[in-house]
């Protein structure tokens, strides 16, 4: 009898045993991810979208950072993680363009939390970009928990159709300071060749000038963009230039080549140049706070006629967004940069059958045609309500909002 109770103990132990263990991931990584959501949790989940990203295996001694828009590398432990394990980032701002909050971790082969620390940059291993964060298809392949349901990757096919409508003397330098390494640098090459296109046929391509990333070419940076706004200036004799920037930003500062570039630099080029006019697009995170950032004793310089930041001085700027919290964008067909792709089709159609609504605009303020334009593509991607009518999906309710777009006019709309 004592024999048969010692073989049921044995027996109901061992099914125990073979319950606890089937409920034990097999899989390390799956281990390692259940504790990072597991520690995300328990230290508080953001209130706004976010997502998990697996970075892949770390080695002990291995330097875990983070680089900021403005070049600031970021080492946390210069001697190295103290033991082997898995890399995963918490992204507060899935996809944008950087700098933006998110919390690196890093999990042991013991599933032990060994490494966290609060990031704006984007993370680094031993001073490389992890290429999730330099490639958006691999950036959605990394994604281990997207709870609100953001990320997918690039859907391509879509041709914009321009109308050459309009041919004025003036020129424009459109500029993507990010190079390969850096997060959403295809999205970024890609809608500022679009810009490019569409500029060209509005003011032909001899005053249009590219600054872009080109393999054993001169980098992206500031020195390129001045080269550039000057040989406009003495060759093709502008007075009227129109700036595209995007670049990965934080408070009055933009990457552009992996070098920092400040809104004062802007400011005085602007201001050595009173007798040309600006229009100015950023489309980069914090772009909002070049606003305060380019004026003069308080004041934007008085030959600026339309700045238009994609977003607030806090806020980020997205990648394209087809749904968000259940709604769907209103032109699906846009492509790769959320607020760009939105000003590439009103663009077009404002350019096209719109255009008597331009002059029209134009005469009413008396101002020339150009501003104007840029102007009205602004309006109409807002709609009236743009909390719910935006075209840029970023900027709606139903996703946070997580975007802003702002503009300063010279003239009263």
């Amino acid at each position: 009898m004592r024999l048969k109770r010692v073989s049921i103990v044995i027996v109901a132990a061992l099914v125990a045993m073979l319950m606890i263990s089937s409920c034990i991931p097999k899989d390390p990584v799956v281990a390692a991810t259940r504790k990072f959501i597991q520690f995300i949790e328990e230290e508080g989940e953001p209130e706004g979208p976010f997502t998990g990203l697996y970075l892949g295996e770390v080695d002990q001694d291995d330097i875990i950072g983070s680089e900021s828009a403005g070049g600031q590398e970021l080492q946390y432990q210069l001697q190295g993680i103290n033991e082997s394990g898995y890399f995963f980032y918490l992204d507060e701002a899935p996809g944008a363009f950087y700098d933006h909050p998110g919390k690196l971790v890093v999990v042991s082969k013991t599933n032990e939390i060994i490494f966290e620390e609060d990031t704006e940059g984007w993370p680094t291993i031993n001073g490389n970009i992890v290429s999730p964060l330099s490639d958006r298809n691999l950036y959605a392949k990394a994604v281990i928990w997207d709870k609100w349901k953001y990320v997918r990757e690039i859907i391509t096919g879509t041709v914009v159709d321009w109308t050459q409508v309009f041919f004025r003397i003036k020129g424009a330098v459109i500029t993507s300071g990010l190079t390969p390494t850096q997060n959403l640098y295809a999205e970024a090459r890609d809608v500022r060749d679009l810009m490019s296109n569409a500029f060209k046929t509005i003011m032909g391509t001899d005053r249009v000038r590219d600054v872009k990333y080109v393999s054993g070419a001169a980098a992206p940076n500031w020195i390129a963009v001045l080269a550039a706004m000057d040989e406009l200036l003495t060759t093709e004799k502008v007075n009227y230039m129109t700036l595209y920037f995007i670049a990965h930003g934080n408070t009055n500062l933009m990457n552009l080549g992996g070098t920092t570039f400040f809104a004062n630099q802007l400011r005085t080029y602007i201001l050595e140049h009173s007798g040309v006019k600006f229009c100015i697009i950023i489309e980069s995170c914090h772009s909002g706070s070049w606003l305060e950032g380019l004026k003069s004793a308080g004041v934007i310089p008085p030959n600026v006629e339309i700045i238009i930041t994609t977003t607030t001085a806090t806020k980020g700027a997205y990648p394209d967004w087809d749904s968000a919290g259940g709604a769907a964008d209103y032109n699906p067909s846009d492509m790769y940069v959320e607020w760009s792709g939105d000003f590439l089709q009103k663009l077009s159609s404002f350019t096209g059958t719109g255009w008597s609504e331009v002059t029209s605009y134009a005469s009413s303020k008396s101002i020339d045609t150009l501003p104007a334009l840029l102007y009205k593509c602004y309006t109409a991607i807002k709609g009236g309500s743009p909390s719910t009518t935006s075209w840029t999906l970023t900027e709606r309710f139903v996703a946070g909002p997580v975007q802003q777009p702002m503009i300063y006019t010279k003239w009263t709309p």
